[in-house]
């Protein structure tokens, strides 16, 4: 079965189906940071529920601290039990646009203040079950002014070549989906990864 999209039905990246209707929502659970709902939907002669997970914006840095060294963040991430590598990133908070977000998780999580930020792309981290949107950016021209993390973060700074970071993705010692695409995204711009 194939189908025609227009582009009047694209918005923000998803094809808007306007058959498919919300006809039902509750709240299942209320954490510290997100929700989920259950929300029955409809279509056409079909009913379907999906328990979904309500998450704010966020913004990812890939701070370059000069064209061949960027900053990365060992951070202990409590459902994983341990310490990981990933960029500096944080959730947008009410009002904020995602941008401010990003100088401000980077002066947070690294002491470092961005004079230049670049938009590199907007994803979905996980489309099948969360309502999170990230907004990746590069980050040049740093300033140091001290980190300043939150009483929950547990990070450490881990200055690298950014082809050594390249190589951590490759090699499946950065698994982090957002620090990985960021990484990539950025390797690609940068002519560190070719496309044939």
């Amino acid at each position: 079965m194939s189908a025609s999209i227009t582009l009047n039905k694209v918005k923000r990246g998803v094809f808007v189906e306007s058959e498919v209707r919300v006809v039902e929502e509750k709240t299942v659970f209320q954490g510290l940071r997100f929700s989920v709902v259950r929300r029955r939907y409809q279509y056409k002669e079909r009913s379907f529920a999906r328990d979904i997970v309500l998450f704010p914006e966020s913004s990812v840095v890939v701070p370059f601290l000069n064209e061949s060294e960027i900053i990365l963040i060992r951070q202990f991430r409590a459902p994983l039990g341990g310490y990981i590598l990933e960029l500096p990133a944080g959730v947008v908070d009410k009002g904020e646009k995602p941008e401010d977000t990003a100088r401000r998780e980077l002066v947070e999580e690294t002491g470092y203040y961005p004079r230049k930020l670049i938009k590199l792309t907007t994803v979905y981290p996980v489309p099948g079950y969360s309502t999170e949107i990230m907004h990746i950016y590069e980050a040049e021209d740093l300033e140091f002014k001290g980190a300043r993390p939150e009483p929950y973060e547990l990070i450490e700074t881990v200055k690298v070549e950014f082809r050594e970071a390249l190589n951590q993705v490759f090699r499946g010692e950065i698994r982090d989906a957002k620090s990985v695409i960021g990484i990539m995204i950025s390797g690609l711009k940068r002519g560190f990864i070719r496309v044939k």
